[in-house]
Formats: C-alpha cells, sequence, structure tokens
C-alpha cells in the first residue's frame, strides 16, 4: 500500500472538518426550525402552593411578557383556554405590550374577552411603566376602561369566597426600588402585619433577591426573565436581564428565605430578536390551597 501523503492528509482532514460543520450548521438549523414553531404555541404550567390564611382554594391564571403576541384571532387560543381554566383570579404581570406602540388593541381585545371570566388585576411592567410616564398619560386611564385594575405600589382587599386577600403591586424593579422619586421603598415599608393572606404582583423576580427577601408577603406572582430566554440542557436558564447569566428566579415557584412562594413565569411572548430556546411560551396556572 502506498503511504499517505501530507497532502492526501490535509485534504482528508479538511473533508473531515467540513462535514463536521455541516452537521453543526445541519442541526442549529434544526434547533431553530423547531423552536420558531413551538414559539407559536403555548404550554400551560400548573402549580400549587399551601397557605393556612387562605379558607378555601383560589385558583389563579396569570398572563405576564405577552408582548402583544397572538395565538389565533384576536387570542382565541389563549382565551379558550383560560375560560376552560375556570380561575377566580386573573393576574397580569406586566409588559403585555411593548413600549413606543400606541396600539394596545391586542391587550384590550383579551381584556374584554376575559373580564366576565374573573377579575383582572395588573401590575405595570418596565414597557407599561415607560408608555405611561413618557408617551402615554392616558394610557392608564384606557386600561381601566377595558376592565383591567391596575396597582401601583399600592394595597386593595378583594374577596374570594370565604377569603380576604391582600393585593399588593410594588411597581419598580431593583435599580429603582430605592429611588426616593419612585414609591416602592416608601409603599412597601408602610405595610402593617396582616392576618390576611398577603399577595403581591411585581414584574420582577429577583426582586425577591433582594429588596422583598424578608418582607410580609405570602406568595408573590412575577415574569419578566421570559425563563432565561435560552435554556441548555441540565444548564438551565442561560440569562436574564434582571440577574445576567445563570439566573436563578426564570421560572416555576422559588420560596424564598423569609418565606415568600414566587410564582414565575416564563412569559407568554418575545420582545428579541433570537426566538425562544428550549423555552416555550407559558401559561400559568397557580392553585392556592388551605389544606
Amino acid at each position: 500500500m502506498g503511504k499517505s501523503t501530507p497532502k492526501k492528509q490535509k485534504s482528508l482532514r479538511a473533508r473531515i472538518l467540513g462535514a463536521v460543520a455541516l452537521v453543526l450548521v445541519a442541526a442549529i438549523a434544526l434547533t431553530l426550525g423547531i423552536n420558531i414553531i413551538l414559539n407559536r404555541s403555548f404550554s400551560v404550567s400548573f402549580y400549587e402552593v399551601r397557605s393556612d390564611k387562605v379558607s378555601n382554594n383560589i385558583r389563579v391564571v396569570e398572563l405576564a411578557d405577552l408582548h402583544n403576541s397572538e395565538y389565533g384571532k384576536d387570542n382565541i387560543k389563549l382565551v379558550d383556554k383560560i375560560k376552560a381554566l375556570k380561575p377566580d383570579l386573573i393576574f397580569y404581570a406586566g409588559d403585555m405590550m411593548n413600549y413606543e406602540n400606541d396600539d394596545y388593541s391586542v391587550l384590550f381585545t383579551l381584556s374584554d374577552a376575559l373580564y366576565k371570566t374573573a377579575p383582572i388585576y395588573a401590575c405595570f411592567g418596565n414597557n407599561e411603566l415607560d408608555q405611561y410616564l413618557f408617551r402615554d398619560k392616558t394610557f392608564k386611564k384606557q386600561m381601566i376602561t377595558h376592565h383591567i385594575e391596575v396597582l401601583s405600589n399600592e394595597a386593595k382587599k378583594i374577596q374570594v369566597g370565604n377569603t380576604t386577600i391582600e393585593l399588593i403591586a410594588v411597581t419598580e424593579g431593583v435599580d429603582q426600588y430605592d429611588n426616593p422619586k419612585n414609591n416602592a421603598k416608601k409603599f412597601v415599608e408602610s405595610l402593617e402585619p396582616t392576618n390576611n393572606c398577603r399577595i403581591c404582583l411585581t414584574h420582577y423576580p429577583e426582586l425577591f433577591l433582594q429588596k422583598l427577601a424578608d418582607k410580609d408577603i405570602d406568595i408573590a406572582f412575577t415574569g419578566h426573565a421570559h425563563g432565561g430566554h435560552i435554556r441548555l440542557p441540565k444548564i438551565g436558564s442561560l440569562y436574564s436581564n434582571g440577574e445576567g447569566f445563570l439566573p436563578t428566579m426564570t421560572e416555576g415557584v422559588v420560596e424564598t428565605e423569609g418565606g415568600t412562594q414566587v410564582v414565575i413565569s416564563r412569559g407568554l411572548g418575545n420582545h428579541n430578536p433570537i426566538p425562544r430556546i428550549n423555552n416555550q411560551p407559558e401559561l400559568v396556572v397557580t392553585d392556592i390551597c388551605w389544606y
């Protein structure tokens, strides 16, 4: 047999590297394609939290980070699913629309279709807050007109069956929480101890790693992290705006050292040119149980 020449060896290596490159490109393209298709639908995640401050079971359906996405005409697939779930409360945990987009029809059409199913309560996400502060002072009033009760650094008592809930909303994230020009810190510090179940609506789960970690809050509903956007096997979430790389507060129910059960939605939409990877949009259903 003839000896392999350096030229032949170099050519073989080039062909092997080329084949490997083609396989990698094909794998990446397949992964992107599958995820683009998956991202056109949503999954439903069910969680259960317990509280001795409720006298009856309460079902909450949480929507977060819709970013004007639609599932069917007028979001009919989302509406039908929520109605079938028969919630007691519907929570919007922020970023249901996009900043600098004055077309609110997606959000308002959805709310008009849902408000007879259960009361809708909302907190501001960064997109809604910026829209309200810097672009459209009528935005909050329009939300109320479309059956969305918006809370911003304030509390409201609501009755669900035999249970009284103190619903609070914290508007600012970690970077603005201590800003004296805002009311978040002052509002939270003014809260008095209560025997009622205190539920917090806030867009920012990372608040419970720092500012709200030891506060008297029983349950919280949050979003913002988009599930870490890209989720890797055995690693989990890759990055979130609130925590940076390898975040811990991106999905599911996380209990803080202070005992708050933080429900984190992966969100229903996307506001990023990079598609969500291994991270299908999510509708969150949480049953608050008394037993």
